[in-house]
This record gives structure tokens, sequence and C-alpha cells, in this order.
């Protein structure tokens, strides 16, 4: 197969109604929901270690999805290419991705709440950890529920945009430590863990060179004399 006929080809796949806006959504929850029930009955839900484990599975599968909204414009802005205009395209949609894959962690821990309420406060809570988690979770449902366009016409562009400017960089920062600190710590390392916090790195480097090419364009501008 030639270069020029698989790019036709990508190009079929993600100009599809399955690969773009809501239908886009509707899969990636239909397909995530299937891979979370496929793994449940591999863990004992009665123990809090099935739980966790559980917890982190779930954490695993929605952080590609916050990585790609996190570098879709500035992907696009670099290398415009087939795949990066369709990213651009369904920000949107693979943003509210990673909000609805992440509602499986809610479920579980609110089982370890409910089921383990004392492991939880000796074992797992940990203070410094609530103060950095807790915003994450206001801000994610902030920006989920400023992602509808209903809600968004209500409110001040300028205001939706710093939301969801500080938001992106917010959940960014704080998936990408949570590995650093896994990693620095030898805490249960395994090979996805440097893959997350590795493409946390580049996505972040992408975001950079963007800014830096902006500036380096303004700059060159001739100014008006």
């Amino acid at each position: 197969m030639t270069g020029k006929t698989q790019k036709m080809h990508s190009e079929i796949f993600l100009n599809s109604k399955h690969c773009n806006g809501w239908l886009l959504l509707y899969w990636v929850m239909g397909i995530n929901a299937i891979a979370v029930l496929a793994y449940t009955p591999t863990q004992d839900l009665s123990t809090p270690q099935g739980i966790l484990e559980m917890i982190q599975m779930s954490v695993r599968l929605s952080i590609p999805f916050l990585y790609l909204a996190f570098v879709a414009s500035s992907l696009y802005r670099l290398w415009p290419t087939t795949f990066s205009r369709w990213l651009r395209k369904n920000r949107r949609y693979i943003g509210l991705s990673f909000a609805a894959v992440m509602g499986w962690q809610l479920v579980f821990i609110v089982m370890l709440w409910i089921g383990h309420w004392d492991y939880y406060w000796q074992e797992v809570y940990k203070f410094a950890s609530l103060a950095t988690e807790a915003p994450a979770y206001v801000v994610l449902y902030a920006m989920t529920i400023t992602s509808f366009m209903p809600v968004r016409r209500k409110m001040n562009e300028k205001v939706w945009r710093v939301l969801h400017w500080v938001g992106i960089y917010l959940l960014w920062y704080g998936l990408t430590a949570t590995y650093y600190a896994e990693l620095a710590n030898d805490i249960d390392v395994q090979i996805i863990d440097y893959i997350y916090f590795y493409v946390g790195v580049a996505v972040y480097l992408v975001r950079l060179a963007d800014w830096l090419s902006e500036r380096i364009i303004q700059r060159l501008k001739p100014r008006p004399s």
C-alpha cells in the first residue's frame, strides 16, 4: 500500500461520522465501559486493594484523552496534518471523553468510602494529596459543565478561556506530577508509569514549542513605520 493510499484511507476513517463529534464520545464511553467491566471480575472488590486497583486502572484509561486534548491545538499549529486537524476539530469531545472515563474513578472511590472508610483514612488518605486533588476535581467538573454549548453561551468568553486554560494545565500537572512522584520514590513502578510520565513531558514540550514559535513570529513581523 502506497503512502498516498494510506493517507487517503486515514482521511476517510477520520472523517467518518463515528470518529467525530458526539458519536466519537459515545464510542469512547462504550469501549471504556467494556474494558472496565471486563477487568472488574479479575479483582476482589470486597477488599480495599481490589478497589484501589480499579481506581488506578480507570485513571490509566483516561490519561491518553487528557494528553490529546492538552496538545491538540499546538500540534495542529506546528504540524498541520490530517490527524492533527482531526484532533483539533474534536478537542472538545476528547476532553469530555477524559471526564467521562474519569467518572469510573469516582465510582470506585465512593465504593472505597462506603465499604472501607477506616482503611481509607488510615492507609490511603493524605492531606497533601487531598489538597492538590480536590481542586483538580472541582476544575474538571467546571470544565465539563462549561463544555456544553448552552452553558458556554451564558459565560463571558474571557472567563471561559481562562477557566479552560488554567484547568487543562492543572489537570496535566496533577497527573504528570503523580507519575513523577511514583518514579522518584520507586512506588510499585511499572512500564506504563514511565510511558505516561515521559508522554506528559513531551506534550508540554509541544505546547512550549508552539508558544515560542508564536513569540518568534511576532518579533519577526515588520513594525509599522
